[in-house]
């Protein structure tokens, strides 16, 4: 409990938010899909802003206030986009796209705001909070996937539907049927479900763990004392479950930024990142492997071999979904058709009223025309100069005191944020909860830990340290 000592309601409520985030089973159909977190987030918004009137101030943070601009340019591109619409559904579509964007963007400006007021203390319980929640969904997954494959029972229809009912999909996801034979010709099937957790789609999953993975991974290794150096034996275990669950949602795009974000942190740590545990984790994870993979050879080369083919027809249709933007552009090219009406254009030709474009790029452009596209990739740049700010922080910092675990953050937030954006090329979670939960924590860190004093701490020493 002593974790929680010192919290506000409002605290509080952004604590269950970032638990939250990443839980999109947890909803209702009430007025159109209601979730979890947007109930709680539009209770943070409205708390806070109570606060504010209250206490008589109207200020915002730096971070707070130039997201509040880029969030006027895009509701900007989104107006336009809006005059172009001549049908009731692209209008349905279009109000509820732009409702739950910002109910996102609002929480996102006044979270910023509390959590840079706050300070470090509320920054790390918010980051511990959002990791916790994807460990657990992860967790979860693990234990439903293994129940619907040993006895057929799917926990969801037991412990989500009846509180829940308003879930796109429930269950883990069934991928195939896999087929062997013996030796006598008699054929053997079991079905292969790929883990789901809390999430609706296990490629959700497999990108929105990756930021959660890569910060546990920067903190099992990067802090030389403290918090995270005392607990690097209960990090690991949460960073086994998490990548685990990766493995089993099958998701070639997380798998994807995961291995770029690794191979960012590889580069910075070089041989410091095979710490004890790190390696335990790593042979605990081949032994395993071996043997499952012993028990079930066929069934698995099965797997491999369709998951990491590139002309299978699910591999196709992502790439096939970019050949889908000049005919757009073409017709609507600075603002787009509208945001949310991908499904609605090109309902003629997949069959579908709620079928997505399967990559956030793709959206934006299709959606939101070049000058969206424009909006949003300055954006993109300035959180990434937020990181840089960090990075710089971070190394200064551990010159300074000796104290690697801002160091560590800051490069666990850079990897995970750099494979959220690579998972994001062939599918699509950069629209979710759960990506505004990462730039709420990139964009409060500069002011909850006080760069700016960093570093011209760091510059004070270098002005006072002799010339040689």
């Amino acid at each position: 409990m002593r974790h929680l000592r010192g919290l506000s309601l409002l605290d509080g409520v952004l604590l269950l938010v970032a638990l939250t985030a990443t839980w999109q089973k947890m909803s209702w159909d009430v007025a159109g899909r209601v979730t979890l977190v947007d109930l709680l987030q539009l209770l943070f918004v409205g708390l806070f802003l109570l606060d504010r009137i209250v206490r008589r101030d109207a200020r915002l943070s730096a971070a707070s206030s130039v997201v509040l601009g880029f969030v006027l340019l895009l509701l900007s591109v989104h107006l336009c986009g809006f005059l172009g619409l001549d049908t009731t559904q692209g209008v349905d579509q279009w109000t509820k796209g732009i409702i739950k964007w910002l109910i996102f963007a609002l929480f996102l400006i006044c979270a910023i705001t509390h959590v840079a007021r706050r300070g470090q203390e509320l920054w790390w319980r918010v980051a511990g909070a959002f990791v916790l929640g994807v460990t657990i969904s992860a967790a979860y997954g693990l234990l439903q996937t293994a129940v619907r494959s040993t006895t057929g029972i799917e926990l969801d229809a037991i412990f989500l539907k009846p509180f829940f009912p308003g879930a796109r999909s429930l269950g883990a996801n069934l991928y195939g049927v896999v087929s062997t034979y013996d030796q006598y010709g008699v054929t053997s099937q079991a079905s292969v479900y790929r883990l789901t957790g809390f999430s609706e789609d296990p490629n959700h999953l497999g990108v929105m763990a990756a930021l959660p993975l890569l910060f546990l991974i920067a903190m099992i290794v990067g802090p030389r004392d403290g918090w995270a150096a005392r607990n690097r034996w209960l990090l690991s275990g949460m960073g086994g479950i998490l990548l685990v669950a990766v493995i089993l949602t099958q998701s070639r795009s997380g798998g994807l930024g995961i291995a770029i974000g690794l191979a960012m942190l590889l580069l910075w740590y070089r041989r410091r990142f095979f710490n004890k545990q790190i390696v335990v984790a790593l042979i605990v994870l081949a032994a395993g492997g071996l043997i499952v993979g012993s028990a079930k050879t066929a069934q698995l080369q099965q797997i491999i071999a369709s998951r990491t083919s590139t002309t299978d027809r699910s591999s196709q249709a992502h790439v096939a979904f970019y050949g889908l933007i000049e005919p757009v552009l073409q017709e609507s090219p600075l603002f787009g058709i509208g945001v949310n009406n991908f499904a609605v254009y090109y309902q003629f030709q997949t069959g579908r009223a709620d079928f997505g474009p399967h990559s956030f790029y793709v959206a934006t452009l299709i959606e939101m025309g070049i000058v969206g596209a424009l909006v949003w990739a300055a954006f993109l740049l300035w959180v990434g100069s937020r990181l840089l700010a960090l990075l710089r922080a971070g190394r200064a910092r551990s010159h300074l005191d000796g104290d690697t675990t801002l160091s560590a953050a800051a490069r666990g937030l850079s990897a995970g944020f750099v494979a959220t954006l690579v998972g994001n090329i062939f599918y699509l979670t950069m629209i979710f909860s759960g990506f505004y939960l990462i730039l709420l924590l990139i964009l409060a860190a500069p002011a909850a830990f006080g760069i700016e004093r960093v570093l011209a701490r760091k510059a004070a020493a270098a002005s006072a340290t002799p010339a040689t």
